[in-house]
């Protein structure tokens, strides 16, 4: 089986557009960046293994091509994309609380931060996430846990700090 990029793009341009618009939050930029992960997609195609489907391969070219969108973005703009929910808790959430969250963010690597967006964002399996990030299942699920470790002593040293 061939690939045939204009295939691709007939065939998933709308998931990527769908999963740039959830990183984005912006139909421009979305419909923008798609542009640009099937352009890096067509510059890839040599090196994709042909499975069962391109669209993990995809979903994950889309992914770090909109991280990294957003890290070139001012840091607030980042957060807000990444970290807050689109539902009207958010709006409630204590701002010393979502000030700890962003700062334990921009300390992730690039590789965390995708983690932690596929797992506690997006709500991606561990299979998943395996599947987008090419890891193995057992490696995402080390780097998860290493994750909420590290989550929790900054919320305990933060604890401490306040007093």
């Amino acid at each position: 089986m061939g690939l045939d990029i204009a295939d691709l793009f007939e065939r998933y341009q709308g998931v990527v557009f769908r999963r740039c618009r959830a990183l984005l939050r912006d139909d421009a930029d979305a419909e923008e960046a798609v542009q640009e992960v099937f352009v890096a997609a067509l510059s890839g195609l040599g090196r994709f293994r042909l499975r069962a489907t391109p669209l993990p391969w995809l979903y994950g070219v889309a992914t770090r091509h909109c991280l990294q969108r957003l890290r070139n973005q001012r840091t607030r703009t980042r957060k807000r994309a990444l970290l807050h929910a689109d539902d009207a808790a958010s709006e409630a959430r204590d701002l010393p609380a979502q000030v700890d969250l962003a700062r334990f963010f921009d300390g992730l690597s690039p590789q965390q931060q995708e983690l932690a967006t596929l797992a506690f964002r997006d709500g991606l399996t561990q299979e998943e996430i395996s599947a987008v990030m090419r890891l193995s299942r057992k490696t995402v699920g080390r780097k998860l846990a290493a994750l909420a470790r590290a989550a929790e002593a900054e919320r305990l040293a933060t604890d401490a700090w306040r007093g």
